[in-house]
């Protein structure tokens, strides 16, 4: 079986398993929420290279800003370690931090506006990475079970939520497995001309000039991809996650500045 095939398979199994969810815990959206979150907490851990690791909690920066409760992070714990590791819920440090996926049951235009304040908290934590990888920055992405029938009506939604939104804290992908892929802000950036310093932006730039926004498309592409849709979307954040190297939290960072903790004796 090909790749293609098998994500579609998974795609659609993932898409059955939500609705059952639906359905049991009607009664109960929190345990519903929950479910669904372990369902693409297992999709993640079992398709992600291992040295990726998949954890929930919150983020913390070394100024002492937190992050909105996460439904799921994917992390470097090969060289990071949380704090609180025996928790559900840990506390992680964001230079660690790969990316933090919002779980969501539809796009509706509140939930989009939801989605894009979490991500805005998240982006705009202040980051000092230790040792900075080829990619220094951190990806937000909204992952649905559902969304309306009118793309193009989904599209305007993520248009008008986005439209006073930096780009730098603007979502970087969305996806409803079995129907469509979309991306935004600095992932889009970044796809279309180059990181900062690349060979592909100085070329750009030699050719356009230093301000290359006239290159970039709309704040947000949306492809009607089916069951394709979690093929694209895993192509996209594996090769990102790829290309961003191993990630490293300074501890010095986050001791209170003139602080005494003791004397030497």
């Amino acid at each position: 079986m090909t790749m293609t095939e098998y994500l579609k398979s998974v795609a659609e199994e993932m898409r059955l398993k939500s609705d059952a969810i639906r359905e049991g815990f009607a009664e109960h959206r929190p345990s519903a929420g929950d479910n669904r979150e372990d369902l693409v907490g297992k999709f993640l851990k079992e398709h992600l290279p291992k040295r990726f690791g998949v954890s929930t909690g919150l983020i913390i920066s070394h100024d002492g800003m937190f992050s909105n409760q996460a439904d799921l992070v994917v992390v470097d714990d090969q060289n990071n370690a949380p704090l609180y590791p025996e928790n559900r819920n840990k506390l992680w440090a964001v230079e660690s931090v790969y990316a933090l996926i919002e779980v969501k049951t539809n796009l509706s235009p509140s939930d989009i506006t939801d989605a894009i304040r979490k991500g805005r908290k998240f982006k705009t934590l202040q980051r000092k990475f230790r040792d900075v990888g080829k990619i220094a920055d951190s990806l937000f992405v909204i992952w649905s079970f559902q969304a309306p029938q009118d793309l193009r009506r989904l599209k305007n939604n993520f248009l008008n939520a986005l439209s006073e939104v930096p780009r730098n804290e603007q979502p970087d992908l969305i996806v409803v497995p079995h129907r469509l892929v979309a991306r935004s802000g600095s992932y889009l950036e970044l796809a279309r001309i180059g990181q900062p310093d690349s060979p592909t932006r100085r070329r750009l730039q030699n050719q356009y000039g230093s301000d290359l926004s006239a290159l970039l498309p709309e704040l947000v592409e949306v492809y009607d991809l089916g069951n394709n849709s979690l093929l694209a979307w895993h192509v996209w954040f594996d090769s990102w996650l790829r290309g961003a190297g191993a990630r490293f939290t300074n501890p010095v960072d986050y001791l209170p500045p003139n602080e005494i903790f003791g004397v030497e004796v």
